[in-house]
């Protein structure tokens, strides 16, 4: 059985009596959504609030799954739990110092033949998703509006440098926290993230995704988006042929 806990949390943990993975799992949390049912088996998130000693209280997102895993070549039966790969993912990134939601547990067991896995992540405190962000950053001043996309594009970027593609790089999975300096920007729902050889691959797949769901934007923001991307010299000249047929790639992707 697979067992992760955040030492820094384990004292808290236990004082509320989720040290160990069947107390993780029989503990009722409040579902934001009923489970989805598919792969032959559910997934689904809930929130759950502990009152912690001396501290606010830990606001915790709780990710329960059950025979819910992609099949891969090295487990090509009966797959790899999806939570696996988020789990993952997310360690990499905190170790890569991109912005994610904090790891707190993460454990798998098999149980009469069933195999489950449960992820724990801490909130992201002061963080808004993109989704809501919008319609607010729509009526911003130009100067406002870009100093928040660059943020969003050089942190898109800086993930795909890593070599991952996100594959499901929709607003509500962008989180921003507004700071007087440079908006701090962290990505979640990672499960569907995978290695991806070529970059530019990388930022068509994700880049026309998010191009398809940030209705209202100008095509002058959408560019200066897009330099911003590539990186932030691009800006200040026109962008030469590679990058025009990127550009074009993504637009084209982005309306099917």
């Amino acid at each position: 059985m697979t067992h992760y806990q955040d030492p820094a949390w384990q004292t808290a943990l236990q004082q509320h009596g989720l040290d160990a993975f069947e107390a993780w799992w029989s503990r009722d949390i409040a579902w934001f959504e009923p489970p989805n049912e598919r792969r032959g088996g559910w997934s689904g998130v809930g929130k759950l609030v502990l009152a912690v000693e001396n501290q606010s209280a830990l606001a915790l997102f709780v990710k329960k799954q059950q025979n819910h895993g992609r099949r891969t070549l090295r487990h090509p039966l009966s797959g790899e739990p999806t939570f696996r790969r988020e789990f993952e993912r997310l360690q990499a990134l905190a170790k890569a110092g991109i912005p994610a939601p904090k790891v707190l547990m993460y454990a798998e067991s098999l149980h009469q033949g069933n195999q489950r896995a449960i992820l724990v992540t801490e909130n992201l405190h002061g963080f808004v998703d993109l989704k809501y962000l919008l319609p607010t950053i729509l009526s911003q001043p130009a100067v406002e509006r870009r100093r928040l996309l660059r943020a969003v594009a050089q942190q898109i970027r800086r993930f795909h440098n890593l070599g991952w593609v996100h594959r499901a790089l929709y607003p509500k999975h962008i989180f921003v926290r507004q700071t007087d300096a440079v908006p701090q920007v962290a990505l979640i729902d990672l499960e569907k993230a995978r290695q991806s050889l070529g970059a530019w691959r990388r930022a068509r797949f994700d880049l026309a995704a998010l191009h398809r769901h940030t209705e209202g934007l100008t095509d002058r923001d959408r560019l200066y988006f897009f330099k911003q991307y590539l990186h932030t010299e691009a800006f200040a000249r026109p962008l030469n042929w590679c990058e025009r047929q990127l550009l074009k790639r993504i637009t084209t992707r982005s309306k099917r």
